[in-house]
């Protein structure tokens, strides 16, 4: 009796290792602010977070040229583009009240300015979390944000945890 389950587990535990193998098991339809990775083709996507603490980065670019109405649907109750001024601080530097703000995380997020578009901001620190006004009255950062091209049709995301 012992050797049977003994053999059953064993045989479970293989087929996770094949199955994992062949990708069954792997988040492959993961969604980052209403956008299905599967549904789009991936320009670019790195992701840094480890760790004790977990802190970093990830960024992801998504092509939806082939699915641009999906797209527009997901994004038509976000802000309409330019950012508002404190993310456009925190994504792309400089100055406020005579604070300099050097963070330029659109570069670590390969983000362009964005013309024509819509965003979405996540504040994981604040009750709000579409709010961004006390984005900078904290010792570290936890957010998500979004943007959607509308000239290039790409999904930009990029999540940032200190």
């Amino acid at each position: 009796m012992r050797s049977k389950t003994m053999l059953l587990f064993i045989s479970i535990l293989e087929l996770c290792f094949v199955m994992s193998g062949c990708g069954f098991l792997r988040n492959s339809h993961k969604v980052y602010m209403g956008f299905d990775k599967a549904d789009y083709t991936i320009v670019a996507e790195e992701d840094t977070h480890g760790g004790f603490n977990g802190d970093g980065s990830y960024y992801l670019i998504l092509d939806c040229s082939a699915a641009h109405d999906k797209a527009l649907d997901i994004v038509k109750e976000w802000n309409p583009m330019p950012l508002s001024e404190n993310l456009k601080l925190i994504m792309y530097g400089g100055e406020k009240d005579g604070i300099s703000y050097s963070f330029e995380l659109a570069e670590e997020a390969h983000w362009p300015i964005i013309e024509h578009g819509y965003y979405k901001f996540n504040d994981k620190q604040s009750d709000d979390p579409a709010d961004d006004s006390e984005l900078f009255n904290r010792h570290s950062f936890n957010f998500e944000i979004a943007a959607y091209d509308t000239d290039n049709k790409l999904f930009y995301y990029f999540r940032f945890d200190t």
